[in-house]
């Protein structure tokens, strides 16, 4: 069946041909009024085959399609009868009523929902009426009308024709600047409008006083615009022509299409070429003159109104694309570029708040991204709920969010705890529920400084929030105000990366190790590892003075490996030399919530060989307690593995006992505040006597920091404490010497016990 426009079309070739090739006019007329009434029917079998949305639209066209064959009839039943057709008859009343009803089908096919947008394309239709209007009226129709003007019938039918084909041109300048163009069949509906306008106009420029039946060109055009009608109506792509759903102002631009603007501006040029054009021929003045004046008028008038549409679009759109390109895609906050200008307005009075997501990259890692931007939208979401209509919330970047208003507008000490309340509520994100953490900084602008340094600009002020964020996140406090330390800490905090980085490349770092001692057989079993860093200024730094900064960044994990594999590089040297020893290595807390560790830990094993029960992993009280859940799950893994797990410096946290034998660990180190003092003071006697006793009793070895006595030795020994190490001890010293002083420490710690037991 969607062959047959195929059919169709072949068939209605064959028939124009035959129009002219047939010996008889009676012959010619009945063919030429056949091919007429086969489109009036393939109009309504594509109709009823097709079952197009807009049937109204297709049926009113086949209806004046068909006015125009029964026009046909009677011109030819008048010509067979009469022996000529005077003009007017009563074919010119079905002709003319065929035209309006036809350009009404024309239009149904192509109108959108009547708002102010299709004013556009009836304004287009209008300047290619008047335009063409004028031309006809000049050209073909006054000199048609000789000096008595539009006089009788007659004179009205001379006018009526060019009339109902400028109606027809305004509406092919309407089809051609329509959404529907890439149907095939809405193109062959345009083609037979505009072959049925030709013909006319060539007709209309040979008026004669009667008409003849006898075939001609202009014939030829009439025929093949009823195939054309027909094979439209058949293609199956006329189910596809129906009114676009589209927004006004995409409506409203498809009028300004370049195809348009182009016969748009010759319709323009019109009434001064038609001026110019009778000038050159020495026509009067009266007799063309009014016609151009009125044509221009009405151009001016509708050009007014297409630049007045045109002014508007343009407004709508540079405001759409402003808040485009202030708007940030995934939550529809304002993003940095609004952020910007909002600071700028604010001319120095500007509190600005960043919140940034406490480990949200373990939420991509863990859930992958598209969860991960679900928990974007929820928290802008939660934010909008705590911001008033004063203060701009905007989305910096990732998971990195901004509040920005003037100090009468927001109080950032209440706001940041209103926030820190918000988020103690779970997130539901999809089908899951999360607890969700952030922190919050604060930085506030001021006006330009004695030097002229202004720091009120933006990327200033975000500067100083983040570097209260980061403050924020390092001390745990969730909160931070800036303060100028924090600049003066982050240039050095810089140089410090860029120093340290070198000192990985270049042999700058050197691990010391520290013995510890079992009590019971007073031998040494272990060591623990210790970094320095041979600065280039000629100063040895101890952890304390890298590691925060190191922490803060990447850096932590090309470090941590760094200890990693030398540590166990040198162990199994001394394995090779008879001395096998426990070696024990710090981790920090970046590293406890790092996935790639447990990779680091067990390549480390496997290249050196060394048993995953010989390796100590050194955790701090306070890391382990930050995130106790995340903690047990990576801490669990590495006890899985076999490697030992010892909580470091415990007593100076914030947990208690119970709760770390909740942690997948085998052994505690007191810190050396209290093993210290513990042979002076009775109260921190007290606490590692406490300590010791129910660390057994929870199956926990204990290994006590900071002897640096006999004394303090003695009474360990005598509390059954499991270990000990301290520079009576013996002091941390390099790779090459330990040997050496591990066995004068055996040594001194045998003839000890040997004189004291004698």
């Amino acid at each position: 069946m969607t062959a047959w426009w195929r059919w169709y079309a072949a068939l209605g070739v064959v028939g124009c041909v035959a129009y002219f090739a047939v010996p008889t006019i009676a012959v010619a007329q009945s063919i030429f009024v056949l091919v007429g009434a086969s489109a009036v029917a393939a109009t309504v079998i594509g109709t009823r085959m097709h079952q197009p949305r807009n049937r109204t639209a297709w049926l009113t066209i086949a209806l004046g399609t068909g006015l125009w064959v029964v026009g046909d009839i009677v011109f030819e039943w008048i010509d067979l009868t009469r022996g000529s057709v005077p003009e007017p008859s009563l074919a010119d009343v079905f002709y003319l009523v065929a035209y309006p009803i036809y350009g009404f089908g024309l239009f149904l096919l192509v109108r959108h929902k009547w708002r102010a947008s299709e004013r556009g394309h009836v304004a287009n239709s209008a300047i290619v009426m008047v335009a063409f209007g004028l031309l006809t009226w000049v050209f073909a129709v006054q000199p048609s009308l000789g000096n008595d003007g539009i006089s009788g019938t007659a004179g009205l039918v001379d006018v009526a024709y060019p009339a109902m084909d400028i109606f027809l041109l305004g509406l092919l300048a309407h089809f051609v600047g329509s959404r529907q163009w890439r149907s095939l069949s809405y193109r062959l509906l345009t083609a037979a409008v505009s072959l049925l306008v030709v013909t006319d106009i060539v007709n209309n420029f040979s008026i004669v006083s009667e008409s003849s039946s006898e075939p001609s060109l202009v014939d030829v055009g009439w025929t093949m615009s009823y195939v054309l009608i027909g094979v439209a109506a058949l293609h199956p792509s006329m189910r596809q022509i129906s009114s676009p759903n589209i927004e006004p102002e995409a409506h409203l631009m498809a009028s300004f299409t370049t195809p348009t603007i182009v016969v748009l501006t010759a319709a323009t040029l019109t009434a001064p070429t038609v001026m110019f054009i009778e000038v050159i021929r020495d026509e009067p003045i009266a007799q063309w003159g009014w016609a151009v004046l009125l044509c221009a008028s009405a151009l001016v008038i509708l050009v007014i109104l297409r630049i007045t549409d045109l002014l508007r679009l343009l407004h709508t759109q540079t405001v759409r694309l402003r808040a485009a390109a202030d708007t940030d895609r995934l939550t529809g906050l304002a993003n940095v570029r609004a952020l910007e200008h909002r600071i700028w307005q604010n001319a120095g009075d500007t509190t600005l708040l960043t919140v940034d997501i406490d480990r949200f990259k373990e939420i991509n890692d863990t859930f992958g991204r598209g969860l991960g931007d679900q928990v974007l939208v929820a928290v802008a979401d939660r934010l909008r709920s705590v911001v008033g209509d004063s203060i701009m919330l905007a989305r910096l970047a990732g998971d990195e969010f901004a509040l920005c208003g003037t100090a009468d507008s927001m109080d950032p000490t209440t706001l940041a705890h209103e926030i820190q309340r918000r988020f103690a509520a779970p997130f539901d994100v999809g089908t899951m529920t999360l607890l969700i953490e952030a922190s919050v900084g604060v930085g506030v602008a001021s006006l330009p400084t004695a030097e002229g340094e202004d720091e009120a600009t933006p990327d200033r002020l975000v500067q100083r929030a983040d570097l209260a964020v980061q403050a924020a996140k390092a001390t745990q406090s969730r909160v931070a105000f800036y303060d100028r330390s924090m600049d003066r800490d982050t240039s050095a905090q810089l140089i410090m990366l860029g120093e340290l980085t070198t000192a990985l490349e270049s042999d700058q770092l050197e691990l010391l190790y520290q013995p510890q001692v079992d009590l019971e057989s007073m031998t040494v079993v272990g060591v623990e590892a210790l970094l320095r860093w041979h600065h280039p200024s000629g100063t040895v730094l101890l952890p304390s003075a890298f590691l925060p900064t190191a922490e803060r960044t990447g850096l932590i994990r090309p470090l941590t490996s760094y200890v990693l594999t030398r540590a166990l590089a040198q162990r199994s040297l001394w394995a090779l030399d008879g001395l096998d020893l426990q070696i024990a290595v710090n981790i920090s807390t970046r590293n406890l919530f790092d996935d790639t560790l447990i990779e680091q830990v067990r390549t480390a094993l496997r290249e050196f060989h060394c048993p995953a029960e010989r390796l100590t992993l050194e955790v701090t009280e306070t890391s382990a307690m930050t995130d106790p859940v995340g903690a047990t799950e990576m801490l669990s893994i590495l006890h899985a593995m076999g490697v030992q797990v010892a909580i470091d410096d415990y007593g100076t946290g914030y947990s208690s006992l119970a709760y770390i034998e909740r942690l997948p660990v085998q052994e505690l180190k007191m810190d050396r505040a209290f093993v210290g003092g513990m042979a002076h003071d009775p109260a921190h006697a007290a606490i590692v006597r406490s300590t010791v006793e129910l660390a057994r009793t929870l199956g926990l070895s204990v290994t006590a920091e900071g002897v640096e006595d006999e004394m303090t030795m003695t009474a360990l020994r005598e509390l059954r404490c499991g270990r000990a190490q301290g520079y009576h001890l013996g002091r941390p010293t390099s790779s090459d010497l330990l040997p050496t002083l591990v066995a004068e420490l055996n040594t001194r710690l045998k003839i000890a016990t040997g004189e004291r037991i004698s």
